[in-house]
């Protein structure tokens, strides 16, 4: 165990040290030595071995994973060529979107998603995200919730909610070879799904009937930045990052992954907005991008990131959005569960919430909970008075 400790604090100082370096990159000093040094961190038998060994402990547990991780020590180093290693099939499977179609799903072998958390770990080691973007270590979507509450304080702003259909899916995989922080062999070797061969994990129902438009995309293999990647959200936040710029100055954006809000001093700005948000991603450099907006008042309800929210005379409501609502509805009716677990599950998962009929819902089960003689665990689960 001591030698995985010194391997990951070994991991940790390449990232810090190539993160000082990517600040002083420019010129013909600093480009060679931060090279040197993205070249060392991938090529690092001890950096590759914890990043393993982090794989097998999200999917295994971390007493199981220490055996493959004990076996991974023998291993020579897995070159980053990619034509000097057979690599294993990704496999994929469909997943229905919350709104229509299916997402492709992808599953790596471990070597092959070990290049993938390499690439998210040089991302945000090299790259700083603008504020705008929620999506980010660190930056949570509560982070963001904050952000966006916090700008919304008259009743004139409006807000275009933005949605990119497909995003990942229709990303051109050429635009990530412009990005300035990964080397063009890791782009091929692992996020280029040119380079990857697909097995279909299972067979949708779905697939055996409708049209055939819809039977054709089920059976398309994954496209664009494979969806179960550690590596695509970053790279997509990337692409995203100078959205501002696109944008007049008085429009506030909030980005998280494929959801984007903007925030403007009134309905007119945010038409111009919205408007300038769809040229921007139909001649998005890694596009084109299909975007579904809606401008409303702040007045109005709308929602983002599993919250709904409205300015109201008494202030700014923010309650469940109506999936998240249903899932709470689901949850307290299910007869194997508790409703106390209910009222867990949403002060936990929503901690910006304000709206007054959800409070006293969750204090109704508290109390009745309590009266049973439960209460809220240390560590927010059922435990006995």
């Amino acid at each position: 165990m001591t030698k995985l400790k010194e391997q990951q604090r070994f991991r940790r100082r390449l990232l810090r040290k190539i993160a000082m370096r990517a600040k002083g990159a420019q010129g013909a000093i600093g480009a060679p030595l931060l090279e040197r040094e993205i070249r060392r961190y991938l090529g690092s038998h001890r950096v590759q071995c914890s990043a393993l060994y982090d794989i097998w402990c999200n999917d295994l547990g971390a007493c199981k994973a220490m055996a493959p991780w004990v076996v991974a020590q023998q291993q020579p180093v897995v070159p980053l060529h990619y034509g000097r290693l057979r690599t294993a099939p990704v496999e994929w499977h469909n997943k229905p979107r919350r709104t229509s179609g299916y997402r492709k799903i992808c599953r790596f072998s471990p070597i092959e998603k070990m290049w993938h958390v390499l690439i998210n770990d040089l991302i945000h080691a090299m790259h700083e995200a603008r504020p705008h973007i929620g999506d980010w270590r660190g930056r949570g979507r509560d982070h963001q919730m904050g952000q966006l509450l916090a700008a919304i304080h008259s009743p004139w702003q409006a807000v275009v909610v933005a949605d990119i259909r497909r995003a990942f899916s229709t990303v051109n995989v050429d635009a990530v070879y412009d990005l300035p922080y990964l080397p063009e062999q890791l782009i091929r070797r692992a996020i280029d799904y040119r380079t990857h061969e697909f097995v279909r994990r299972d067979r949708s129902d779905d697939a055996s009937r409708g049209d055939m438009v819809l039977i054709d995309d089920l059976e398309m293999a994954p496209c664009g930045l494979m969806e179960g990647s550690p590596a695509s959200n970053a790279i997509f936040s990337v692409l995203l990052n100078d959205l501002p710029d696109h944008l007049d100055e008085e429009i506030q954006c909030f980005v998280y992954c494929d959801n984007v809000i903007l925030l403007a001093p009134s309905v007119l700005h945010a038409q111009r907005a919205e408007n300038a948000l769809v040229r921007h991603f139909t001649g998005h450099r890694a596009g084109p991008f299909q975007v579904t907006s809606q401008v409303s008042p702040v007045f109005e309800p709308f929602e983002h990131l599993g919250y709904a929210l409205r300015l109201a005379d008494n202030g700014l409501e923010v309650g469940l959005s109506d999936k998240n609502w249903n899932e709470f509805c689901r949850r307290l009716d299910d007869p194997k569960k508790h409703p106390l677990e209910a009222a867990i599950w949403l002060r936990t998962s929503f901690p910006r919430l304000t709206d007054c009929e959800l409070e006293v819902r969750h204090q109704t089960i508290i109390d009745e909970a309590a009266a049973r003689g439960l209460v809220f665990g240390p560590t927010a689960g059922l435990a006995p008075r």
